[in-house]
């Protein structure tokens, strides 16, 4: 009797055995399997365009700042050449020439003579 369930135990746990195995690699190829891995394949697709289009916008946006900088940059040397070429001098030389100018009105008004 000791024999006869050793060997029932035995072939009961190879059963089991075998319906999990076949349950795994055979049965697990159903359709609702298909449909998720074909979603998850497309979400792959989809992360990765999204990725390239991530980066295409921020290359895009670090091309139009530097040339922003670089407008910028020519409208100041444009203002600078105008401001310099309608002046008869440099805004530093007409202070200066200004300081120069009342310094010399200070010293020869009629106060000073007296």
């Amino acid at each position: 009797m000791t024999l006869q369930l050793l060997t029932t135990l035995f072939v009961f746990i190879i059963g089991i055995g075998l319906g999990i195995t076949l349950q795994r690699y055979v049965l697990s190829s159903s359709p609702r399997t298909a449909a998720l891995e074909n979603e998850l394949t497309g979400l792959k697709e989809e992360h990765s365009r999204m990725k390239m289009d991530v980066e295409h916008h921020f290359n895009q946006t670090s091309v139009l700042i530097h040339n922003l900088t670089n407008d910028y940059k020519a409208l100041y040397d444009h203002l600078q050449k105008g401001s310099d070429s309608f002046t008869e001098k440099p805004l530093a030389d007409l202070k200066q020439m200004l300081e120069q100018e009342g310094t010399y009105v200070r010293e020869t008004s009629p106060e000073k003579e007296s």
